[in-house]
C-alpha cells in the first residue's frame, strides 16, 4: 500500500473510531455513579505521622473497612474490617471515625442523619485498638453532635439534646455539663444562619490541656420562625424554622467557658454591644487564655479579643477594617511553643499572612504582592514553615506552597497544574494531595513537604469515559468595553464545524467571592454540560466582577447591588459570543443555580435583549427575603441601603421579562425559601407575563435525591432543546 493510500486509510479508519463513540445519555449521567470521581474517602493521619488510614467499602459486605497504609514501606493493609464493629453483636454501619491523639482509641460514627449543610447526628462508638472492645457512648443514642475526643485521650465530649456532655473514657461516667438546652436555647451547636453563613457546625472546643471547654451558647427565642409546609400528607405538616431575614433579630450569643473539675461556667466579655457575631473561637497555648473573632453586624469591623477565661475579662488586640465587608476564614493559627498568632487578612488588598504576638504587635508580614493567600493549612513550628494554598501563579488555579515564617524561601509544592486540596502529616513531613484539572480527574498522591513525589495512591481513573466524546473547556479572556479583563471558558462539541453556527448555553453564578471559571474537573452541572455539548450546544461561562481570586477591590465591586456588574458583565460576555463567528447570536440561553438563579432571572429581564432562554434553580428574588448574615453582608443594612436592595428586587423588573423563562425550585428548601420563586411569578401574573415553573415536593436547596437530578436535568434538556 502506498503511503497516500495508508493515510487516508488511517484517517478512514479515524472517523469510523470516532462515530463508534458511544454518546452519553442523561439516564447514566444521573441514575449511576459510573461518571462520578471515586476519591479515597475517610483519610486520616496516625499519630505518630508513620501511617495513614483510610475507609473503602467493601464488596463482600457493603460495608467500610479501615485501610491502614505505612508511609515507609508503601503497604496497605485492611486496619479494620467493617464485619468486626459490632456492638452487642450488632454490626455498626460505619459512617466516618477519627483517632484518639495518642492512637489508642478509634471514634467511630454509626449511620449518619443530615440535619442542615454541615451538621448530623450519629450514634457514636469508641473502639480500642489494641483489645478490639467497643463501648457505646450515651448508651448507643442515635443523637449525637460534635463528638470529640479530649486531647490527653481520657474523655469524650458531645451534644445531645442542645446541652453539651463529657464522658469518661475508663470508667463510662457522663457529666452533664449544661443543662438548659432547649429548642431555643443552643449549647455548643449552632443555630441555622450561623452554620450556613459561616460555615461551621460544631460550636466547643477543648482546651489543649483538656482540662475546659469553651463553648458558644445561643439563645434563639426572639428570632422570627419560617415554616417548611409538607404537603404531601393529606393535612400538611409544618416545620418551624428559626430564621433571621434581613433586618431582623439574630439570636443572642455568649461564651462560656467551663472549668471541667469546679464544674462552674465562666462567661467572657462581649462588649456592651449584642447585635454582633462571635463566628470563631480559638484556644491559645494555654488553658488560662482563649481568643475570639467578634464583628459588628454590618460585618466591616472585626476585633480580635483576648479572654482571661479565669475572670473572663477580655480585651482587643487586633483589629480588620474594611469599606465593605471583612471576610471570615477558618485559618488563624495560634502557635503551640510561642505566645504568637498567625492571622490572615485582606486589608493590604489581597489576602495575606501575619504574625501578631499575644498583645497585638506585628511581628512579620509573612506573604505579600497581588495575588491571594486562600487559606493557611499548617503551621510546622519545629522547621519554621508555614503551608498555605492559594492563587499566586493563577487566580484559576488552587496550588500549595510553603514560605518561611519569616517570609523567606517562598516555594509552589503543587508542581501540576490545577486545582489542590492537601492533608498534613502532623509532623509535617509529608502531605496527602487531591488534585484535578479541566482534562484530569481527581488524582490522589502522597508527596514530601518538599514537593517531591513519594507515591500515587489513586490515580483517578473514571473507565466510563473511555470510548466516550469526553470535551474540555477551553480557557479565555474577556474584554469589556471600560477595559475590564475577565475570565471565561468554552466548551465546544466534539465534532465542532467553525463553517456552522451554533446556539450557545451560557452558565453562570456570578456572586461576590465565587468562582466557575477554574481549572479543576467538574461536577454533576458538568456532567450535563458534556451532554448538552454532544446535542449540538456551545457552553460558556463568564466570571463577572464581584467575584473572587483577584483581590478585595475586585471582589467589593458587587457590593450594595448584587445585580449591577454581574449583568452588566454578563452583557458583555452575549457581545463576545456574539462576535465569534460560529455562534448564532439569536440562539443564546443562560441558567444558573442559586445566585446562579438569581442572575439568570436578572438576565431574562435587564438584559432580556441579549438572552432567549432562561434556566432560574432556587433562585433568590429579594434579598429582603434572605438571611441577616449572607445578605447584609454583601448588600449592607436595609436601613442604610434600601436604594440598592430595591435596584438588587428582580421583582421590580418583571415587566421587562421576554423569552421562555422556566423556574425550578424544591419546596422544603431551607437555605433559599420559595418563595422567593412564588413572589416572581405572582408579579409575572399582575402582569400577565408568561413564565414558566416546576415546583420538586420537599426537595432542598440541592434537589436532589433518588431519581431528582434525573427528572431535574431531563426536564432541564427538553426546556433547552425545545426553546433554544
Amino acid at each position: 500500500m502506498r503511503p497516500k493510500t495508508l493515510y487516508l486509510a488511517l484517517i478512514s479508519l479515524s472517523v469510523l473510531t470516532a462515530q463508534q463513540k458511544q454518546p452519553f445519555n442523561l439516564e447514566e449521567l444521573y441514575s449511576t455513579t459510573a461518571f462520578d470521581e471515586h476519591p479515597i474517602q475517610n483519610i486520616e493521619w496516625m499519630p505518630d505521622s508513620d501511617a495513614f488510614t483510610y475507609t473503602k467499602k467493601s464488596n463482600e459486605t457493603e460495608y467500610f473497612d479501615i485501610y491502614r497504609h505505612d508511609i515507609q514501606a508503601g503497604k496497605t493493609s485492611v486496619f479494620v474490617k467493617g464485619s468486626d464493629l459490632k456492638y452487642k453483636n450488632v454490626l455498626i454501619k460505619m459512617s466516618s471515625y477519627h483517632w484518639t491523639h495518642d492512637g489508642q482509641y478509634l471514634l467511630i460514627a454509626g449511620p449518619s442523619a443530615s440535619i442542615w449543610r454541615h451538621s448530623s447526628q450519629a450514634p457514636y462508638y469508641l473502639m480500642n485498638v489494641r483489645t478490639k472492645k467497643i463501648k457505646a457512648l450515651a448508651h448507643d443514642s442515635a443523637h449525637l453532635r460534635n463528638v470529640k475526643l479530649s486531647p490527653d485521650g481520657t474523655m469524650v465530649g458531645y451534644v445531645r439534646n442542645h446541652n453539651i456532655y463529657v464522658m469518661n473514657i475508663s470508667s463510662g461516667v457522663e457529666t452533664a455539663l449544661t443543662d438548659d438546652g432547649t429548642e431555643n436555647i443552643l449549647n455548643g451547636e449552632f443555630d441555622w444562619v450561623y452554620e450556613e453563613e459561616f460555615g461551621l457546625a460544631d460550636a466547643w472546643r477543648w482546651s489543649p490541656d483538656s482540662k475546659k471547654i469553651a463553648f458558644w451558647k445561643f439563645d434563639q427565642t426572639a428570632v422570627k420562625e419560617f415554616n417548611l409546609v409538607d404537603e404531601t400528607f393529606l393535612y400538611n405538616k409544618i416545620s418551624k424554622l428559626k430564621y433571621p431575614k434581613v433586618g431582623g433579630q439574630n439570636a443572642t450569643i455568649k461564651i462560656g467557658v467551663v472549668d471541667l473539675k469546679k464544674q462552674k461556667t465562666k462567661w467572657m466579655d462581649l462588649g456592651k454591644n449584642g447585635d454582633i457575631y462571635i463566628p470563631r473561637i480559638f484556644w491559645t497555648n494555654s488553658s488560662s487564655s482563649m481568643a475570639m473573632v467578634r464583628l459588628n453586624r454590618e460585618q466591616n469591623h472585626l476585633d480580635m479579643l483576648m479572654a482571661n477565661t479565669r475572670t473572663g475579662r477580655t480585651k482587643t488586640i487586633i483589629s480588620d477594617d474594611d469599606p465593605c465587608y471583612v471576610d471570615v476564614q477558618h485559618d488563624i493559627s495560634f502557635l503551640r511553643h510561642k505566645d504568637e498568632i498567625v492571622f490572615s487578612s485582606e486589608s493590604s488588598g489581597y489576602r495575606h499572612a501575619y504574625i501578631y504576638d499575644y498583645s497585638g504587635k506585628l511581628l512579620q508580614q509573612v506573604t505579600k504582592g497581588d495575588w491571594e493567600v486562600t487559606e493557611i493549612v499548617g503551621v510546622d513550628e519545629t522547621e519554621s514553615w508555614l503551608y498555605f494554598y492559594g492563587k499566586k501563579d493563577s487566580p484559576l488555579e488552587q496550588n500549595i506552597y510553603r514560605v518561611g515564617l519569616d517570609g523567606n524561601d517562598l516555594t509552589r509544592i503543587s508542581p501540576q497544574a490545577g486545582w489542590h486540596t492537601p492533608l498534613f502529616s502532623p509532623d509535617y513531613k509529608y502531605f496527602i494531595d487531591t488534585y484535578s484539572n479541566v482534562t484530569t480527574p481527581s488524582i490522589t498522591v502522597l508527596n514530601n513537604t518538599e514537593g517531591s513525589l513519594i507515591r500515587v495512591l489513586d490515580e483517578g481513573r473514571i473507565e466510563a469515559l473511555t470510548g466516550r466524546n469526553i470535551v474540555y473547556p477551553q480557557f479565555k479572556k474577556v474584554m469589556t468595553d471600560d477595559g475590564i479583563e475577565l475570565n471565561a471558558y468554552l466548551i465546544k462539541p466534539h465534532n465542532f464545524d467553525s463553517n456552522k453556527k451554533y446556539p450557545v448555553l451560557v452558565y453562570g453564578y456570578g456572586g461576590p467571592g465565587s468562582q466557575k471559571v477554574v481549572n479543576r474537573w467538574g461536577d454533576y452541572r458538568s456532567k450535563w454540560h458534556q451532554y448538552m455539548s454532544e446535542q449540538g450546544y456551545l457552553i460558556f461561562c463568564l466570571d463577572n466582577r464581584g467575584t473572587g481570586g483577584r483581590g478585595k477591590a475586585f471582589k467589593n465591586l458587587s457590593y450594595g447591588d448584587l445585580s449591577k456588574w454581574s449583568v452588566y458583565d454578563q452583557i458583555e460576555g452575549a457581545k463576545y459570543l456574539s462576535s465569534l463567528p460560529f455562534v448564532d447570536q439569536d440562539r443564546l440561553g443562560f441558567w444558573g443555580w442559586s445566585g446562579g438563579g438569581y442572575l439568570t432571572i436578572a438576565l431574562m429581564t435587564r438584559a432580556a435583549d441579549y438572552f432567549k432562554v432562561g434556566i432560574s434553580v432556587a433562585p433568590v428574588t429579594d434579598f429582603r427575603t434572605y438571611d441577616t448574615i449572607w445578605a447584609e453582608r454583601h448588600m449592607g443594612m436595609l436601613n442604610k441601603n434600601k436604594v440598592g436592595y430595591e435596584k438588587a428586587n428582580l421583582n421590580n423588573y418583571a415587566d421587562l421579562l421576554k423569552g421562555k423563562l422556566l423556574i425550578i425550585h424544591g419546596t422544603q428548601d431551607d437555605n433559599v425559601h420559595y418563595q422567593n420563586t412564588l413572589f416572581f411569578i405572582d408579579r409575572c401574573v399582575e402582569l400577565n407575563k408568561p413564565v414558566d415553573s416546576f415546583f420538586y415536593p420537599n426537595r432542598n436547596h440541592s434537589i436532589k435525591g433518588g431519581n431528582t437530578r434525573l427528572h431535574l436535568f431531563t426536564k432541564m434538556t427538553d426546556y433547552i432543546t425545545t426553546n433554544l
